[in-house]
């Protein structure tokens, strides 16, 4: 099968998150399985985009000012895609309100089936900018796709939300690989946070988390990674004043092929975030075997606290620094924990069961 798929972002500095890294372990099993794949996408132009068996094209962003990731645009990603679209089979856009995404989708032919997968990104905005974006370009993409993937009942009711969709509406996961290296044991341990320094992320609450568990006699270290969108400053600035810059470190950004290293070294991930729909850092840990700490307000709360595989948290840094402490206390409830995690990944978040699914969902919409 011809497979086009269509992605914003890739950048250095990892800003644009779980989509990267959904859209490369996608194209790299449906490689891996004898497809023909491609994917287009805006870049920073220093980033390394490959993808293994991938014909990847990437092109030079630039950014609308003022509207975040929204203002993102690329004009020789939109004219890959018109071009590309006419021969594939299928063309699978990771969708969202942006200028490299809307332009794209409505550049494909009719003929072409398209599914959008939107990552939780596309929800009801009551602002004027976003209501002008919908009648012109999110309501007719959504009306003539062909399929719809949804990653949870939330994102199911924001399609109708938005209007009449046309096809199918799937269910489908996201899936990380096991990494080759696993976290190990130490006494003194490495508390990690790695996200978007982002209000919704709540990284003040990671260091007040650190605060607590300091004072109590806790060893541990404390490191946050990500790029800065608003609260590095806060975060700063908390370290400071708490005391604590010997003990906890924002290292700032950081380079997406380093993450499998950062967490190779970690002994527990904590994710403070709310409004979370299918956090990929969150599995990325736990591919690494390393314990991993969220609160109630996320799309797998509920699934990973059935199968005791994450600590699960009202968010608050008292109860976020007593699950570190549970986790991080004793070698033997840490290792438990470990091998639970990973075990959890390989049965229930696997890029080949993901593509599974996914190729069932393309033959289901390709025209004989």
């Amino acid at each position: 099968m011809r497979i086009l798929q269509v992605l914003t972002y890739i950048s250095a500095d990892g800003a644009y998150g779980g989509p990267v890294a959904v859209a490369r372990a996608q194209c790299a099993e449906l490689a891996a399985r004898g497809h023909e794949v491609q994917l287009v996408t805006a870049w920073d132009e220093q980033a390394d985009p490959t993808v293994p068996g991938v014909r990847v094209r990437p092109h030079r962003a630039a950014r609308l000012p003022g509207l975040g990731f929204a203002g993102l645009t690329s004009p020789g990603a939109w004219a890959d895609v018109r071009r590309l679209a006419r021969d594939a089979d299928v063309v699978h856009l990771h969708y969202a309100r942006d200028f490299v995404q809307m332009p794209s989708a409505a550049s494909i032919p009719r003929r072409t089936p398209t599914v959008l997968q939107v990552h939780g990104m596309v929800r009801p905005d009551a602002r004027a900018t976003a209501r002008l974006l919908d009648a012109l370009f999110v309501r007719p993409a959504y009306r003539r796709a062909s399929a719809h993937l949804c990653l949870t009942d939330d994102e199911e009711a924001a399609l109708s939300d938005l209007g009449p969709v046309g096809g199918i509406v799937a269910r489908i996961r996201n899936g990380v690989p096991l990494t080759a290296t696993a976290a190990t044991w130490s006494s003194r341990p490495r508390i990690v946070f790695l996200a978007r320094l982002h209000e919704r992320k709540r990284p003040l609450a990671f260091v007040e988390m650190a605060a607590r568990m300091i004072a109590d006699g806790s060893p541990a270290r404390f490191d946050l990674y990500g790029p800065d969108e608003g609260e590095g400053s806060r975060v700063r600035e908390l370290i400071a004043s708490s005391g604590l810059e010997e003990r906890v470190a924002y290292h700032g950004a950081v380079d997406p092929r380093e993450v499998a290293t950062i967490l190779a070294s970690a002994q527990a991930y904590v994710l403070p975030s709310v409004r979370e729909v299918f956090p990929m850092a969150l599995l990325e840990a736990m591919a690494a075997g390393v314990p991993s700490i969220l609160t109630d307000d996320c799309g797998l709360s509920d699934e990973l606290r059935s199968r005791g595989t994450a600590a699960v948290t009202d968010g608050s840094p008292a109860q976020l620094a007593d699950a570190a402490a549970r986790l991080t206390n004793d070698e033997a409830t840490w290792t438990e924990a470990s091998l639970r995690s990973r075990a959890d990944v390989a049965a229930h978040f696997s890029p080949a069961s993901v593509v599974d699914r996914l190729e069932r969902i393309y033959q289901e919409v390709v025209r004989p």
